[in-house]
């Protein structure tokens, strides 16, 4: 009588791993639709707030008004979920923006026509008394606001 040598059939390392990795991207899949990506986006799109305080430190100390009053930059805060186009200007003066510590510039004075003044595109008015900020501060004119 002969003893044969069966080895039973099981599935080898490599195959185990692609499927613990092949689940791992189904789960994240499924969560990432279900959730609309938002519980993704701060590692994707990370906040920049340090960024924008040394651009705006950076236009001031080298007394770059166009840089400091009207320079477009996009700030962005994941726990807010933020992300909002303006100027240094707007970011140091508005009071919506005040967590952020945006600096003031002392040696710069922007004297701005009012509807050169743009939050995310929308440009200050002055025929209206209130609106989402109030850039006032930052204009000519007596009132200025941008809804």
């Amino acid at each position: 009588m002969t003893i044969q040598n069966k080895k039973g059939q099981g599935m080898s390392t490599n195959t185990i791993i692609l499927l613990i990795l092949g689940l791992i991207v189904l789960v994240a899949l499924v969560w990432g639709f279900a959730t609309g990506w938002s519980a993704f986006q701060k590692y994707f799109n990370p906040s920049n707030v340090d960024s924008v305080i040394d651009d705006c430190n950076v236009a001031c100390t080298l007394n770059n008004q166009y840089g400091y009053c009207s320079g477009e930059r996009t700030l962005k805060s994941n726990e807010d979920n933020l992300k909002i186009k303006s100027s240094c200007a707007v970011f140091s003066s508005e009071k919506t923006f005040a967590k952020y510590k945006i600096p003031s510039c002392a040696s710069i004075s922007c004297d701005l026509k009012c509807e050169d003044i743009v939050i995310d595109g929308k440009k200050g008015v002055n025929s209206v008394s209130t609106g989402k900020y109030d850039v006032s501060s930052l204009a000519k004119e007596d009132k200025c606001f941008i809804n």
